[in-house]
């Protein structure tokens, strides 16, 4: 009896919560835009408005210069490799063992 009996999972009841940044920003934007044409603007969410705005705008120009540093040292590893396969195609294959010996 011990033997035979199957062993069941165990079931839960959790139901995964998913949090989506984008929609969030959208409806604190609508809403925003929303107290703005009914005139019931309080300072406080005024001013967490702002320094919200500001603080999303700081974290695009940060990811932004990290994604144009990023594309230039590509570029520059691409003209690189140009470079030297320019240069072993117009002296030549034979030049490639020279080259390959003097940085060995």
């Amino acid at each position: 009896r011990f033997l035979k009996k199957a062993i069941e999972p165990k079931r839960f009841s959790y139901t995964p919560m998913y949090y989506d940044e984008r929609k969030e920003r959208i409806e604190k934007r609508r809403a925003h835009f929303e107290n703005l044409e009914n005139g019931s603007y309080p300072d406080s969410e005024r001013l967490e408005s702002f320094r919200s705005n500001l603080k999303d705008e700081w974290s695009r120009s940060d990811m932004r210069t990290t994604h144009n540093r990023s594309a230039n040292i590509r570029v520059l590893i691409l003209i690189g490799l140009i470079l030297v396969l320019g240069y072993f195609i117009f002296n030549g294959v034979d030049e490639v063992d020279t080259v390959v010996n003097k940085l060995w």
